[in-house]
Formats: structure tokens, sequence, C-alpha cells
């Protein structure tokens, strides 16, 4: 994974070291996510083109200091599709899981405003395939394209789209955490919205007691520390496979990519077992 380090800051609290949050983007290919990161982080770091296609092959990592907080935004590579073949996809989970270790304070789900799909909604299922059902409780809910609400509100949108139903319930799945972003945005503009996404943000953290999301795959990437990154990676992507009854294609995890450093350690976090019964969005009362 490249780790890119961004010169933007916010002002700390007290003048100590400032707390770390992990801020873990996902989102089908085309819904803003690299670009949402980079507004994030207030400067353009992570690769983004308009694209309907993968764009996101590898894990980027940016941070930056704001309002007291280090935060690590981690952009996820383009795996949730339900277009990804499952062992690709499966291999891209275990990049994700090892990647956000010991688990991410909070699921930044990235989709644009007007184009929730099918791809959205398979990229929810296949989110809570992997992170288990809980993980819907750790998310906020990010519409990119804010610029397209021309003066409106986030609010009167979802009230009046054809998606309205799906959405409503997504939300009330995600604690009513939602906020828009235009990632045109630049300077003080930009940064009132980073504010909103991260009041969100930080009353989740509050919830939770600080504690970053986990479930049993992170569990195993704490049990296997012991061996070398490519070892643990392979161990866990096959995991994945099993756990889902996704086919293993041939050699596919002969090779995994590296993404986990060696000597890390879990901290204190509460548990999300995965979960079969994950989030349907075209179900009924």
């Amino acid at each position: 994974a490249n780790t890119i380090q961004s010169e933007a800051t916010g002002g700390s609290a007290n003048g100590g070291t400032p707390q770390r949050l992990r801020l873990m983007l996902v989102g089908r290919p085309g819904s803003g996510k690299s670009a949402t990161g980079n507004s994030i982080l207030g400067r353009k770091l992570f690769k983004c083109k308009v694209s309907s296609r993968p764009v996101t092959q590898d894990f980027q990592r940016g941070c930056r200091v704001w309002a007291g907080r280090e935060l690590e935004v981690i952009d996820t590579p383009d795996v949730l599709s339900p277009r990804v073949a499952p062992g690709v996809a499966a291999q891209g989970f275990s990049r994700a899981l090892a990647s956000s270790f010991p688990g991410p304070h909070a699921v930044l789900l990235v989709t644009q405003l007007g184009r929730f799909t099918e791809e959205d909604r398979g990229v929810v299922r296949r989110l809570q395939e992997v992170f288990g059902a809980g993980v819907l409780a750790y998310t906020v809910l990010v519409f990119t394209r804010k610029e397209d609400l021309e003066g409106g509100s986030l609010e009167e949108y979802l009230r009046e789209t054809d998606n309205r139903e799906l959405l409503r319930k997504l939300v009330a799945k995600c604690g009513g955490r939602c906020c828009a972003f235009s990632n045109r945005a630049t300077g003080p503009e930009r940064e009132a919205q980073v504010m909103e996404l991260m009041r969100l943000v930080e009353d989740l953290v509050r919830d939770h007691g600080d504690a970053p999301y986990t479930n049993d795959v992170y569990h195993l990437v704490q049990a296997l520390d012991s061996m070398s990154p490519e070892e643990r990676l392979c161990r866990v992507a096959k995991r994945v496979a099993q756990k889902h009854r996704w086919p293993e294609e041939e050699n596919l995890f002969s090779h995994p990519p590296l993404g986990l450093q060696a000597g890390q350690r879990t901290e204190a976090s509460r548990s999300g077992a995965l979960s079969t019964n994950w989030f349907e969005l075209n179900w009924t009362e």
C-alpha cells in the first residue's frame, strides 16, 4: 500500500499528540470515493478519474491533523462491486482487512447523488458479507456531487428522490449519519464539509467508546501476527473465501500483495462478528 502524508493541518487539542482515527473509504467505481478522500485530506493525493471501471488498484493512505486528531484516510481498492469476480474480491478484502487493522473507527460509504444503483446495493451487501452486519453501525453515508442539489438540502433530496425508501432504510441502518460533499469545493467551503463530516465521525466514535470496529477476521489477522505479511494475507484471503463459499481461483492466493506491517498489535475494540444475515436493500417490512 502507498502511504502519502498530507501537510494540511487543522490545529491540535491542548498542544498534545492528536489521537489517530482510521477512516476507511468504500464505494463502487465512479462514486467519487477517491476524490472524497482528497477533499478530506485537503490535497489531491489519491488517484481518481471519472470512470465506471475500477480505478483504485491498490490501497493508499493519507494523513492529516484535524482539530487535534490525526486522521488516517484509507482508500480501498475497487473490489466491493458485484462485477468483481468472487476470488479476486476475496483477495482484495484480505488486503482491506489487513490495511485497516485493528479496524476502522469509521467506514465512509460513498455514493453519488441521484445514482444509487444496483451496483451500490451490491457494495452494501458485500461490505456486510466481509465486515459483518454490525459494520453499518460504524458507517457514515457520504453523497457526492453536492453541487447537484443546487442550493437544496440533503434532507429534502432524501425525501423526494425516486430511491427514497431504499435510502431512508440505509440511512437508518447507518444511525442517521449522512452528509453531502462537493469534491469541486476548495478553501473554506471544502473545510466546512470536512467539519460536518467529522462531527458525525466524532459522535460515532464517542458512541463506541473510541473503540474501532472489529470482527473475527480482524482477530485472525492478530492471531497470525508471527507469520510473514505474505503468509498472513494468504491465510486471511482463504478464510474470507471459505466463509462465504467463494471459489478460490487457481493460483489466486499464491502471491498475495503486501499490505500488513509486521508487529502490529490490536487495541481496545468492540466485537462485530461476521454474519451471513447481512443488510438487504430489497427487503420488505
